[in-house]
C-alpha cells in the first residue's frame, strides 16, 4: 500500500480529485485496489494511448474527440492512433506500438471477442500498463469480472441496444415482417444488435429476418430493394452496423413511403431523415463518452489506484422526433 499511500498525500493539491472530476448523473461503483503497482504520484506525466478502430472521422471522430477533451480536462498527453485497415492483426500492432513507447495506459476500441486481445492483454499487464476496453461489455454484464482481462469497459450494452429497438418498433404497432441487416457480419457487436432484435421481436410474435450485406451503399439498397420485392409484407427494416444511405435509397426506390426505417449512430444524414419523417429513430451509444471515460479511468487508475466497480454503459438511448433538435445542435459542437 506504500504507493497508494503516496497517491493519496498528493490528491489534495491536484486537480485530478474526483471531485473536480465528476460527471453529472453519473453512476459507476469504483473500488480502491489494494498493492497497486501501476499507480503514479499525482505530480507524474501519465501518457496514455488510445488504440482507435479508424481515423478520427465520422463516427470515430467522436470517440476520438472524446478522449482529446478528456486529456485537455486531466492535463495529460493522449495519442490516438489507429491502423490503416481494421483486422484484428493490424490493431494488435497498434497496442505492441504504443507498449513499445512506454505508454502508463491504453485504451483499445476493443471489436473483437475476448480471446483476440487476452495475449496482448497479459503483456500489457506484466509490463506494467493499464489496458482497458473502449467497448461494450459482455451481454448482460453490470458488474465487473475481478479477472477480466480489461482493467474496465466503456461502452453501449449491444444486446440492450437491440432490444430497444424491437421494443420501440413493438411501440409504434409494428406487426408485419421487420428484416434486420448487418453490413459487417464479422463485427460481433452489430450481429449481437442485430441478434438481439430479431429474437425480441420473434418473442412477441412478430416475423424477423436477418439480411447480411456490405459496407457498400449502393449495394445495400439494392439487396434491401430486391428483399422487400421478394417479401412485400415487410414494415419496417433496421440497419445494424452502417449509415442508413443505403436503406433510404431502397425505401424511395421501392415507393414505400411506409416502409419504418431505424438504424444505429448518429449521422447528418440519419438526423435529417429522422426530422424529415423518413426514419424512425436511431440508437444512440454515445460514442463521445466512449473516447472520454477510458482517458478518465486509465487517470484515475494510475493516479490513484481506482477502477470502477461496475462496467460503464454509454447507451442504448434513443434519438427521434422528440429530441433530434437538440442532438443536431450537439453534433454540429463535435459532441454527438
Amino acid at each position: 500500500m506504500h504507493g497508494l499511500k503516496k497517491v493519496w498525500r498528493h490528491r489534495a493539491n491536484t486537480k485530478f480529485g474526483i471531485g473536480t472530476c465528476t460527471l453529472s448523473g453519473l453512476a459507476i461503483a469504483i473500488a480502491l485496489i489494494g498493492g497497486a503497482t501501476t499507480a503514479a504520484s499525482a505530480e507524474d506525466d501519465v501518457s496514455i494511448y488510445f488504440v482507435g478502430c479508424a481515423a478520427p472521422t465520422g463516427f470515430h471522430g467522436y470517440l476520438a474527440r472524446g478522449a482529446e477533451e478528456a486529456g485537455k480536462n486531466l492535463g495529460i498527453k493522449v495519442n490516438y492512433i489507429y491502423p490503416d485497415q481494421l483486422t484484428i492483426p493490424n490493431q494488435i500492432q497498434k497496442i505492441e506500438e504504443a507498449m513499445a513507447a512506454q505508454a502508463n495506459g491504453i485504451a483499445v476500441c476493443a471489436f473483437a471477442d475476448d480471446a483476440a486481445y487476452a495475449d496482448v492483454a497479459a503483456r500489457a499487464k506484466e509490463a506494467g500498463i493499464a489496458f482497458g476496453s473502449a467497448a461494450a461489455p459482455p451481454p448482460g454484464s453490470r458488474v465487473r469480472d475481478p479477472n477480466d482481462i480489461f482493467l474496465f469497459r466503456a461502452g453501449s450494452d449491444e444486446g440492450a441496444a437491440g432490444k430497444l429497438s424491437a421494443q420501440r418498433l413493438l411501440e409504434m404497432g409494428v406487426r408485419g415482417r421487420v428484416v434486420v441487416a448487418n453490413q459487417q457480419p464479422g463485427d460481433s457487436s452489430c450481429q449481437l444488435r442485430a441478434t438481439s432484435e430479431i429474437d425480441a421481436l420473434k418473442a412477441a410474435g412478430v416475423t424477423a429476418d436477418f439480411l447480411e450485406m456490405s459496407m457498400d451503399p449502393g449495394q445495400q439498397a439494392e439487396t434491401l430493394s430486391s428483399y422487400l420485392r421478394r417479401n412485400p409484407d415487410t414494415v419496417a427494416a433496421t440497419s445494424t452496423c452502417d449509415v442508413i444511405d443505403g436503406f433510404l435509397t431502397a425505401k424511395a426506390d421501392s415507393g414505400r413511403d411506409d416502409l419504418i426505417l431505424t438504424g444505429y449512430d448518429i449521422t447528418a444524414q440519419s438526423l435529417k431523415a429522422i426530422g424529415d419523417g423518413r426514419q424512425a429513430f436511431t440508437i444512440d451509444q454515445q460514442q463521445f463518452w466512449r473516447g472520454y471515460m477510458p482517458v478518465l479511468l486509465l487517470t484515475h487508475y494510475l493516479k490513484y489506484g481506482l477502477v470502477e466497480g461496475n462496467y460503464f454503459l454509454t447507451g442504448p438511448t434513443t434519438v427521434d422526433k422528440t429530441n433530434v433538435g437538440k442532438v443536431q445542435a450537439l453534433v454540429s459542437k463535435g459532441y454527438r
